[in-house]
């Protein structure tokens, strides 16, 4: 299956891209689809760890099976006051 997939502000910058895409098993989980990403770019480990994931607009967890022609987006939290 082929995934989009969009990093933003600090996962873009230790990535050095904001947009990629991916080929996974079928049903593969947003955890596994984590996983192939620090091992393309071991910068990212660790900061994947505490981020807001989203699959189609939709916010999704680890263990959500994974989409044909999904986009996935990882954002960082953002705070505010």
């Amino acid at each position: 299956m082929k995934i989009k997939v969009s990093l933003y502000y600090h996962l873009k910058e230790k990535a050095g891209t904001g947009s990629l895409e991916f080929e996974v098993k079928n049903l593969s989980t947003i955890k596994d689809l984590k996983q192939q990403l620090e091992a393309k770019f071991p910068s990212l480990r660790t900061h994947l760890d505490n981020v807001m994931m989203l699959m189609d607009g939709k916010i999704v967890l680890n263990e959500d099976k994974l989409k044909e022609n999904a986009n996935v987006s990882f954002l960082t939290p953002v705070g505010g006051g």
